[in-house]
């Protein structure tokens, strides 16, 4: 129901990467469900309307159709992370081991996340005056837990078909992988057909 909402609502020209993305991050998820349970319950329960219409709002622009398909999934593995008021003002974030459900250590960023780091980042930015540390266009969907390193979104690309650009503290981004389903599809396969890592605890271990 919710795949077929997004294709009336945008048209079926973008739908099939959208399908991909679904179909290999419901394999994910499953996995995680019977085999790594503590980081399953990591996992928000799917974006509403109105959160995703707050993203949009923030962002200045409506998310691709693969970006609003995983988070109407899943808004995020960020469901244990807690947050800190700074005396002066400001938030500390300490995300949970547990939300480390992404292959070299990052998480799956939700609503909230995404708008807050693509702000930040902008505001740097401008800070530095250097237009091409960050742009409008990217959206921030994956992130290491002990830093600004991980995966955006460039929606600079043709309409239905983002490509992903890794950044970190320091570099420009540069290309990754041509579309989400390119990063998810094989991680379903490995988690699937026993190439992953250990898990301790309930919990999937990418790193050492």
């Amino acid at each position: 129901m919710m795949q077929d909402e997004t294709r009336e609502r945008k048209g079926c020209a973008e739908m099939p990467q959208a399908d991909e993305v679904a179909a290999a991050w419901e394999r994910i998820v499953g996995w995680l469900h019977r085999h790594a349970p503590a980081s399953a319950e990591a996992l928000r329960p799917g974006a509403s309307d109105e959160e995703l219409a707050r993203l949009n709002e923030s962002l200045g622009f409506e998310i691709p159709d693969v970006l609003e398909v995983w988070l109407r999934m899943n808004n995020g593995s960020t469901a244990k992370d807690s947050e800190k008021p700074i005396p002066g003002g400001g938030i500390a974030r300490f995300p949970h081991r547990d939300s480390v459900i992404l292959p070299d250590g990052m998480r799956f960023l939700g609503c909230k996340e995404i708008a807050g780091r693509h702000a930040e980042y902008l505001h740097i930015a401008g800070d530095i005056g250097d237009g091409d540390y960050w742009k409008t266009p990217w959206i921030p969907i994956m992130e290491k837990s002990d830093g600004p390193y991980g995966i955006l979104l460039d929606t600079q690309t043709p309409p239905g078909s983002p490509s992903l650009l890794s950044f970190s503290e320091g570099d420009y981004p540069s290309s990754y992988l041509p579309s989400l389903g390119a990063f998810l599809q094989p991680l379903a396969d490995l988690l699937e057909t026993g190439g992953a890592p250990r898990v301790t605890g309930g919990r999937i271990c990418w790193t050492d």
